[in-house]
C-alpha cells in the first residue's frame, strides 16, 4: 500500500491524532504534544524527516503530509 518507509510513516502521524483528547503523539518515539505543528516541527528536527514527499502534480511544490498537498491543491489549483 505504501511504496515507501517515509510515505508509511506520514500516513501514520496522519491517523494518530484520532481520539486523542487533543494531543498529538510522535509515532517514533511517542513524545506527546499539544499542537499540531509542534509535532511537524519535532519530527524534521529530530527524526530527520524533511524530505517533503507529496508533491503537487501541477507545481514544483512539495509537501510533508498528504492533507498539506490537498489543502494546496484546493487553495491554488482549484478551477
Amino acid at each position: 500500500m505504501f511504496d515507501s518507509p517515509a510515505k508509511l510513516l506520514c500516513h501514520l502521524i496522519e491517523h494518530s491524532f484520532e481520539g486523542m483528547g487533543g494531543t498529538f503523539k510522535c509515532p517514533v518515539c511517542f513524545t506527546v504534544f499539544v499542537q499540531t505543528n509542534k509535532l511537524q516541527q519535532h519530527i524534521f528536527a529530530v527524526h530527520g524527516q524533511e524530505d517533503k514527499i507529496y508533491d503537487c502534480s501541477q507545481c514544483p511544490q512539495k509537501f510533508f503530509f498528504q492533507t498539506e498537498l490537498q489543502n494546496h491543491t484546493l487553495s491554488q489549483h482549484a478551477q
